[in-house]
């Protein structure tokens, strides 16, 4: 039976991407950014709940967020919420450039000016920045315009020191950043956040160091369905649940995180010596239905021959699916009237 792959969204930005590679780049996001300022600081305002007070010498009558909107510079703010997604977390750049760097070992030979491109676009959200988060931006740039064509051979620690560049840079202005940099406090992470890195983040910095979203790598372990573990995958089972782990201490949460302790259950019992899984479909429905309560409408994955695709929230104009009670794909219902996924990997 030919195997059900669902387009994923990064394929449809790199069709766009080859597209306009004989127009000036940049465009977009100039115009994106132009828009941005005032309601990225609003909403950074909200969600850092003017953390910042020093400088002031009095004493506050209760928390604000003018501290921070007032230090914030506006360019600064509109790249790094650009770039990170705060506070939605739906398609940001950030996770492109994941992406990207993910298949560049594999692909990058092939087509370098494809990956020059995203370089591109990553200096250009920050060409207006200040010069520190400038800087960083360029050192990311580049990376993408020299090391994809090496193949192999890429230099993925300088990705990684370069993309924590971006963060450091961003740190303060986004939440998104201030995690990426290593920051952030248990208990504190927005859900949100946590289930756009569980369902939509490439596992480029991972210990999967590959383009495919964390649930993606998880099903070649556990499966969506009923299956049995394959042997000699302790190392990758320790992995994911120590990420899982992270995910649930992180977490801001109480159904987010014990939806999350129902996902790292049957990597727990693999670890312990129980190697047939129920599958993930069950726990993931339930984190599902936890972040939709949080704002973020998680995509339903799909599986055949133990494959899968996963992808971040599609566009609100994207046609939703016929019938949400009998979905033809075998997806769970309470997600079957979301819009197709537009952004993923194939497993």
């Amino acid at each position: 039976m030919p195997r059900r792959i669902l387009r994923s969204g990064a394929a449809e930005r790199t069709e766009r991407s080859r597209q306009r590679r004989s127009s000036p780049s940049g465009g977009r996001r100039r115009a994106h950014r132009a828009a941005l300022p005032g309601a990225a600081l609003a909403a950074l305002a909200l969600t850092l709940g003017g953390c910042t007070d020093e400088g002031s010498g009095e004493e506050p009558e209760a928390p604000s967020a003018a501290p921070e909107e007032a230090s914030a510079d506006p360019a600064l703010a509109a790249a790094c919420t650009e770039f990170w997604g705060d506070p939605d977390y739906a398609g940001p750049l950030s996770r492109e450039v994941l992406d990207r760097a993910g298949s560049a070992p594999e692909v990058g030979p092939s087509d370098p000016g494809f990956y020059g491109m995203t370089g591109d676009d990553v200096e250009d959200l920050f060409a207006d920045a200040p010069e520190g988060a400038r800087a960083a931006a360029t050192e990311l740039a580049d990376w993408f315009r020299t090391q994809p064509e090496r193949g192999a051979e890429s230099d993925r620690e300088a990705f990684a020191d370069a993309f924590e560049g971006v963060a450091a840079g961003c740190q303060d202005v986004s939440v998104a950043a201030l995690w990426a940099a290593g920051g952030g406090e248990a208990g504190a992470k927005p859900a949100a956040l946590v289930c756009a890195d569980v369902f939509d983040t490439p596992g480029t910095l991972t210990h999967f160091a590959n383009s495919n979203v964390l649930t993606s790598n998880m099903f070649k372990l556990v499966g969506l369905s009923p299956r049995e573990v394959p042997s000699g995958s302790t190392d990758d089972l320790r992995a994911t649940a120590e990420l899982l782990d992270a995910q649930i201490a992180a977490v801001d949460d109480d159904a987010v995180r014990t939806a999350l302790e129902q996902v790292r259950a049957p990597f727990v019992d693999a670890l312990d010596g129980d190697t047939w899984s129920d599958g993930l479909q069950d726990p993931l429905d339930q984190l599902a239905t936890a972040c939709a309560e949080q704002g973020y409408h998680a995509p339903a994955p799909a599986e055949e021959g133990g494959d899968a695709v996963v992808g971040a929230p599609a566009p609100e104009d994207a046609p939703a699916r016929a019938d949400a009670s009998h979905p033809a794909d075998g997806s769970p219902a309470h997600l079957a009237a979301l819009p197709a996924p537009s952004n993923g990997a194939t497993a």
